[in-house]
């Protein structure tokens, strides 16, 4: 699914943040993502995500070397991702319902089926009740939900989260790691960055740990 060989990224010359990156991400597979801030975490993920190039090596997604994809082609892989991001880039001027309902109105699935399952799945994550609400009514914690509703309601291929436990309780952090194992035995590959050691711990998926630009595999 995703591949990379020898990929370093460098925002200023000869000072790598990644040196020499080579990671294989299988189908069907669960990661955690760890380091230091300021370590790389999110600059990996960019690149998984096609936001950010590599400056020297080679990335494949899905089978393809993406070094020289059109726009249509980056579109239609990013498609199969979804993506929670730290700060959520929730639409303000859409509603919550609106929000979540995004990528489903994307892949062009019907009315009905829009209108049955994001009511489900916010209520799943505890904000069934807000659907009519918009990002700027809700806490820091309740965005993040609405955030890894709107990124799990297509059952991508692949889901990237940085940081998706960051801003709520413990419990509300167990609950959405749960949702993100039934994707992930549902056929979505995972990857999870994330500092709680005590998630890492409890559910114990192999992590891929970032320090001095060098990725190791614990």
């Amino acid at each position: 699914m995703i591949r990379f060989q020898e990929v370093d990224v460098c925002y200023t010359p000869d000072k790598p943040v990644l040196s020499k990156i080579n990671l294989k991400i299988d189908s069907d597979s669960f990661h955690f993502l760890t380091g230091t801030s300021g370590a790389g975490k999110s600059s990996l993920l960019k690149m998984m995500y096609l936001a950010l190039k590599p400056s020297k090596g080679h990335i494949e997604m899905f089978g393809r070397d993406t070094a020289n994809l059109k726009m249509f082609e980056v579109s239609n892989i990013r498609k199969r991702i979804g993506i929670v991001f730290q700060d959520f880039r929730l639409i303000q001027n859409l509603s919550i319902r609106e929000n979540v309902a995004l990528p489903l109105r994307i892949h062009g699935a019907k009315a009905k089926i829009i209108q049955r399952h994001v009511p489900e799945l916010l209520d799943w994550v505890g904000l069934g009740d807000h659907l009519d609400s918009f990002p700027v009514s809700l806490s820091g914690g309740e965005q993040q939900r609405v955030a890894i509703a709107r990124a799990v309601i297509a059952r991508p291929s692949l889901l990237l989260a940085d940081e998706p436990t960051g801003n709520v309780d413990d419990k509300i952090a167990e609950r959405l790691m749960y949702l993100f194992e039934e994707l992930y035995r549902a056929g979505t590959s995972i990857v999870v960055a994330t500092h709680n050691k005590d998630l890492i711990n409890e559910f114990d998926y192999p992590v891929f740990h970032i320090t001095e630009g060098n990725l190791i595999l614990q």
